[in-house]
């Protein structure tokens, strides 16, 4: 059997776009998507006609983002940037079995070494040379059976996905209800805050630790005893001042934009050994006063978020001083009350953190499911489910 091309199962639509289309834009994760909808659009000053034409079942791509898997299956038809290149699939190849194949880490892999430029950011995969790519996918009818497959794991992560966002929206509007007229007062009235100097090196002469850093603090917002720490060392009186207890909350004191200023994260739990690390601030509740869970819970309310932001100094990077955070307010109502509220808040957490682990969970068994089903050896039987 003579070799075969990924030019033997697409063509290059470059027909111009038609008014009255909606405008789509190719993303790495989410295929193609109206580009109404990106967080982050950008308005085209282009005519529909300088446009591409996409239609039902193409395949668009971003030729400098392919060789990362930046390609999108259209639903509808629509128009797309001239930058893209749209492949219309022959009759021997199913659209939704090429999607789900070039998101494949074999796949992926050609993209790249089949892409020009002379660095990565340069690179660009040109209808051309994407048409001369080796290709050998199965027939039709186990394709159409692999994608029965890999669509069920995806409808199965969307679902959760969309939980996770309605989790979210209720979370929200229970913040704003029960956060609506509380009291404030400093947060050094609730907490004694300091800052820590502990940095990530090993030395000589001191004790190891764990070290709780600034991307712990950033990515989560409770520290457990599950995560893995980075190991470093530490001097005796940086223990006795940075050691991390159950409840203390431990926030973000430096960053490259004021709006990430004041991030919080929770010490859950007592963890062994756990210090804190550089550009990060350690608030210890006043006992009887203020309640960990529920300082953590308000400094993420909207409002507070905004007041540390603006407390927060710089041009290119910004900090917060002590002094600052002496002007910082937090709510604070009575401490019977920060229990039950931040009972309820967290109890949405902890749905949430699981939601989460199940979607990463379902990514990691359709990653293996990819693995096995676009490998040559992977056999599926027609009585396959």
């Amino acid at each position: 059997m003579s070799q075969l091309y990924l030019g033997d199962f697409f063509t290059n639509r470059q027909e111009a776009g038609q008014g009255g289309l909606p405008v789509m834009s190719v993303t790495m994760n989410d295929s193609l998507v109206l580009r109404e909808n990106l967080d982050r659009r950008t308005e085209s000053t282009l005519r529909p006609d300088q446009h591409l034409l996409v239609r039902k079942g193409d395949i668009a791509y971003n030729m400098m983002r392919m060789w990362q898997g930046a390609c999108g299956l259209a639903e509808a038809d629509g128009i797309v940037s001239p930058a893209y290149v749209v492949l219309q699939p022959r009759p021997s190849i199913d659209s939704r079995f090429a999607y789900h194949w070039f998101k494949s880490s074999r796949m992926i892999h050609l993209f790249w070494a089949y892409s020009h430029g002379l660095t990565e950011d340069r690179l660009r995969l040109y209808f051309d040379s994407f048409a001369e790519i080796p290709a050998c996918p199965p027939p039709l009818p186990k394709q159409q059976r692999i994608v029965s497959v890999l669509d069920a794991w995806d409808q199965a992560i969307e679902q959760t996905e969309r939980l996770i966002a309605a989790k979210w929206q209720r979370k929200g509007a229970l913040v704003q209800k029960l956060f609506r007229n509380l009291p404030k007062q400093p947060l050094t009235n609730a907490a004694d805050v300091w800052f820590s100097g502990v940095d990530k090196k090993t030395r000589d002469g001191e004790a190891p630790v764990r070290l709780c850093n600034y991307m712990d603090v950033f990515h989560n917002s409770r520290i457990t005893t599950k995560m893995d720490f980075m190991r470093a060392t530490a001097s005796s009186s940086q223990i006795a001042n940075n050691s991390l207890r159950k409840h203390d909350i431990v926030f973000t004191k430096d960053s490259e934009t004021s709006e990430e200023i004041a991030e919080p994260a929770l010490i859950a739990e007592d963890i062994e050994n756990l210090v804190c690390g550089y550009h990060l601030a350690i608030a210890r509740p006043r006992e009887g006063i203020g309640y960990g869970p529920f300082i953590a819970q308000a400094m993420r309310h909207p409002s507070i978020r905004w007041q540390f932001s603006r407390l927060a100094n710089g041009v290119v990077r910004f900090g917060l001083t002590l002094d600052a955070i002496e002007q910082a307010e937090i709510f604070l109502p009575a401490f019977e009350i920060q229990q039950r509220i931040a009972g309820v808040l967290d109890a949405e957490d902890l749905m949430i953190e699981d939601l989460t682990r199940r979607v990463e969970v379902l990514r990691a068994q359709k990653r293996g499911l990819m693995q096995k089903l676009f490998s040559n050896d992977s056999r599926l039987g027609g009585n396959f489910e």
